[in-house]
């Protein structure tokens, strides 16, 4: 009982106190027996890395004959075992990964006299502590596999993702870390800004059975682990560059795959990329301070088919450039205390954003997208048995998309082409502040072992978006002006406006991994989350409008919630040691998982924000009539009992050591995604019929369906007609039936850690993912019209466009002799899914809301072909004056030189024209990138 009630104690004083933490660090244990397997207490523990900035940590194993070593920073540790009349034993090579428990269970010999014995390389591969599905991606790898250089490429290696999407989950379920610092943007979910990957020590991704420390998790936890310097300075110079042709040798680095496709002849692909980069680190106190920084920037020029189309030849090559300086500082104060301060800047600028086929160079925005990200950590060790950590971090994200004159934009509805300008300027900045730390309580001796873990975790996100619109000087409208051909039909206008939005997040949880026999594990954790949207006071310059004789008022007056979420997710695992020697681990879990409340969501309902109407237009494109549709925020609410949207997973599967190094992995991922959030139209349908379950096709109110014969296959489809165009839309935000995702996904996994000089990660992926509000970036937020409009519900549950049925990747490196390596990246991947579409416009059908496209089939009933790519990079080493290291390589992209299509042309009642040729349905718009050689070296010292 008194055990009892210091356990409850001290859980309610840790989440009194403390504040969840992005782990950075992975645990060590084990358990010491002699050889007739009795536990031996008072082993002393010594480990040792380059990894540690202490000389080396120590440890005693307790009665029971546990140690453990928590909060270790990722590396390769090597582990003594001393004790009198015990030969010493030594462990080499021991690998510890963030987010991953490294049992080391040993037996000691007896010995009248002293003696080692020193095992080399037998690090387990198993972790029978965590359900958690993770890949940790190392310094090897991530220094060796040939790919494009960006944090998304590695991201999209790791099994079961695609498309940045994570078994099924939507592009907007994950999470990005650097340094325990969340880089996802506040406003939509995704990733915000980059850094040098030459920072990364390790790469860790956790794609299922998330404990109840991660919280607005429901795809993957993508953690970047930075590198800490050293007690000795060392650093590098890197420098990364691919061209078309490299003129003065004569030498073509890039091929022509458009041979026999209607891109022939055009210019595409690279004009070149250059990434040059310095890394430096090493002790400012030998055993105290360490240091690390990198300076990089990024240079490229590349071609988009077709761009621009208004010049001949189609050849204006497309700019970007980066810049990425990083510092960290890592203090051990005391040997229990460690401190770590790291910042990083990202700069992207760009004078051809949005370039397509169908744009103008003055129709692309002009980009600057200056982010600083800062980050202070506390990690505080109380003994053995108990360390806290504590974190506080901010991001500062700037967004500038700048029109390049002051002309409207004008779309041609026949071809699809745009002219004049992008017709807007958007200056949109995103915040975020954070705190966050938590508590680790051991406890060996109360049913079992426990390993208690309790946290806190605020976060306060802010944004500001300011919008300006190009407008017709003769009629002051626009900044979208729609034609046919060269005759004018209609004008969008929007107002002007400068929007501020907030966020309030609070996260506590509690979790137990709980050893009550020595071969089962269960991970049980509960998790709260308080989120609150708040849109402050603002738009006192606005003035309320008349539109369609009702009253809009842009200003917000007083601050509001529109939505505060209270909820619980309960998560468990099992893991089963079926045999007792750690090898092969049966896993199991639960979990359910609520959304992240991204700005995106609520925003929608803040009265300053978007005021746009639409005239039809004379040929002197003055307006014709009164206008015929309108939509305000001003008129839009959110339900004010609204749900959190959640996600339920369920993981099945087993791991096992087939040899050393080498673990073979199966598991069962299922996902049930449900109550999303999405704007209901109250003028065009039933509200209450529609929440009672009813066929969506017999809800709406303001619409009529028409019928028309589909020449493509001579069936008659559904259109529907809007009965009065002069209404302005109300947007009612709640969890509409049917708004669901699903997901079924089977994966197989092949991984053999780096020794013996080769390593290699091989997977197999069944994946099938459906329902009725996709994954994609346009179909994962809130207004995707499918209740505002029934022509977007027109065939739109099926399987998700991003979805690959079958994903097999191969990567693998081998050093050679002489200092050669050969690495290399293989994978196939079923082709993405797509869906014939027909326009009302081009099967003679005038309605009088506009020409409308909708699904012709059930989505997702076609698949482009399958990818089937092999990148290759070949290195030579020199060793050079005291071992400083040379190395030049060659990477080759798709070796195959495969043209094979990645879009194709969905509408099959009209053509258009991509690169001056007509395409018709089904004909490819764009293919994959020919085969590419980029050249690099890099010098350690």
């Amino acid at each position: 009982m008194r055990k009892l009630s210091l356990l409850v104690t001290s859980i309610l004083f840790l989440l009194g106190i403390s504040l969840s933490q992005i782990t950075q660090t992975g645990n060590l244990n084990g358990k010491v027996t002699d050889t007739e397997g009795n536990p031996l207490p008072g082993v002393s523990v010594t480990i040792k890395s380059p990894a540690l900035i202490l000389p080396q940590m120590n440890a005693t194993t307790n009665e029971s004959g546990y140690f453990r070593f928590p909060a270790l920073p990722p590396g390769v540790y090597t582990v003594t075992f001393e004790m009198p009349g015990f030969k010493t034993l030594v462990r080499e090579g021991i690998r510890v990964s963030v987010g991953v428990t490294t049992t080391l269970d040993v037996s000691l010999e007896l010995s009248p006299i002293q003696e080692s014995i020193v095992v080399t390389g037998q690090s387990p591969t198993v972790d029978r502590q965590r359900t958690t599905l993770v890949r940790n991606l190392t310094t090897e790898f991530l220094q060796s596999i040939p790919a494009t250089r960006t944090l998304g490429t590695f991201f999209n290696m790791v099994p079961g993702v695609t498309g940045d999407t994570a078994h099924g989950s939507s592009v907007r379920d994950n999470v990005y870390a650097l340094d325990g610092v969340n880089i996802t943007d506040p406003v939509t979910g995704t990733q915000a800004g980059s850094f040098s990957l030459d920072i990364m020590e390790e790469l860790s991704v956790q794609t299922a059975g998330l404990p109840a420390e991660y919280g607005s998790v429901r795809g993957a936890m993508v953690n970047v682990v930075t590198k800490s310097g050293g007690n000795q300075f060392k650093g590098s110079i890197s420098t990364y560059y691919r061209d078309d042709e490299i003129k003065a040798l004569k030498l073509k680095m890039q091929a022509d795959n458009k041979k026999g496709t209607i891109f022939e002849g055009q210019k595409s692909g690279f004009d070149y990329e250059i990434e040059p980069g310095i890394n430096l680190g090493g002790p400012i106190i030998k055993d105290k301070i360490w240091f690390f920084t990198n300076l990089s920037f990024f240079k490229l020029q590349e071609y988009v088919f077709g761009y621009p189309y208004d010049k001949q030849p189609n050849n204006t090559p497309i700019d970007r450039f980066d810049v990425y300086p990083y510092i960290k500082f890592t203090y051990q104060a005391t040997p229990n205390d460690r401190l770590v301060l790291s910042y990083n800047f990202y700069d992207l600028r760009r004078h051809h954003r949005g370039a397509s086929a169908y744009r103008t160079e003055d129709t692309t925005w002009n980009q600057t997208t200056p982010i600083h990200t800062g980050n202070f950590q506390w990690t505080k060790l109380f003994g053995p048995n108990f360390f806290t950590n504590f974190k506080v971090a901010f991001l500062d994200y700037e967004l500038n998309l700048m029109a390049k004159n002051a002309s409207p934009n004008y779309i041609d509805q026949i071809t699809s082409r745009d002219w004049g300008s992008y017709g807007y300027d958007d200056i949109y900045t995103r915040n975020r502040a954070q705190a966050l730390a938590d508590a680790t309580w051991y406890v060996d001796n109360w049913i079992g072992r426990h390993e208690l873990k309790a946290g806190l975790e605020g976060e306060f996100s802010w944004d500001s978006r300011r919008w300006r619109s190009n407008y017709d000087p003769k009629t002051g409208l626009g900044p979208f002006f729609y034609m046919r051909g060269t005759t004018p039909d209609y004008v969008i206008y929007y107002d002007n406006f400068k929007r501020e939005d907030q966020k309030l997040y609070i996260g506590a949880f509690l979790q137990d991994t709980w050893n009550p026999v020595e071969r089962l594990t269960i991970n049980a954790g509960l998790r709260f989350e308080h989120q609150e949207g708040i849109i402050p006071k603002q738009g006192e310059n606005r003035q309320p409008i008349t539109i369609l004789g009702i009253v809009c008022d842009p200003r917000v007056t007083e601050t509001f919630k529109p939505m505060i979420w209270n909820t619980l997710s309960p998560r468990v695992g099992l893991n089963y040691d079926i045999f007792g020697n750690g090898k092969t681990v049966f896993k199991a879990s639960f979990g359910r998982y609520y959304i992240a409340n991204i700005l995106q969501f609520f925003v929608t309902v803040n009265p300053n924000s978007f005021i746009t109407y639409r005239y039809r237009l004379n040929p002197d494109f003055t307006p014709k009539g009164s206008l015929y549709s309108a939509s305000s925020t001003a008129n839009d609410r959110m339900d004010p009992d609204i749900k959190s949207p959640y996600l339920d997973e369920l993981t099945v599967g087993i791991e096992r050591e087939i040899i050393r190094d080498l673990s073979l992995g199966v598991r069962y991922i299922k996902k049930w995604d449900r109550n999303l959030i999405e704007g209901v139209d109250l003028t065009a349908l039933d509200f209450d019929k529609l929440m009672s379950g009813a066929d969506i096709f017999t809800v709406w109110t303001n619409y009529e369906p028409v019928n028309v014969v589909d020449p493509f296959d001579g069936k008659t489809v559904t259109f529907w007609k809007m009965k009065n165009t002069a209404v302005l839309a109300r947007n009612y935000y709640t969890n509409p039936p049917g708004t669901e995702r699903n997901y079924n996904g089977v994966e197989v996994t092949l991984n053999k850690r780096f020794s013996n000089r080769w390593m290699m990660m091989a997977s197999y992926v069944y994946a099938k993912s459906w329902g009725l509000i996709g994954t994609d970036f346009d179909d994962s937020w809130t207004g995707t019209g499918y209740f505002n409009n029934p022509n977007a519900h027109i065939n739109a549950y099926g399987e998700f466009p991003l979805e690959r049925r079958h994903q097999f990747k191969l990567q693998g490196l081998w050093q050679g002799p002489w200092g050669f390596n050969i690495s290399g990246y293989f994978r196939y991947l079923d082709g993405t899914r797509w869906t014939r579409t027909i326009r009302s416009y081009d099967l003679g059908l005038s309605l009088p809301q506009g020409t409308v496209t909708i699904y012709a089939e059930p989505r997702g009933s076609r698949k482009l072909p399958p990818l089937k790519i092999l990148d290759l990079r070949v290195e030579k080493t020199f060793n050079i004056l005291s071992g400083r290291k040379l190395g030049f390589f060659v990477d080759v992209f798709n070796v195959l030189n495969a043209n094979t299509a990645t879009g194709v042309w969905t509408q099959s009642s009209r053509s258009t024209t991509v690169a001056g040729k007509t395409v018709y349905f089904g004909q490819t718009t764009s293919i994959m990138d020919p085969r590419i050689a980029r050249l690099g070296f890099r010098f350690d010292f």
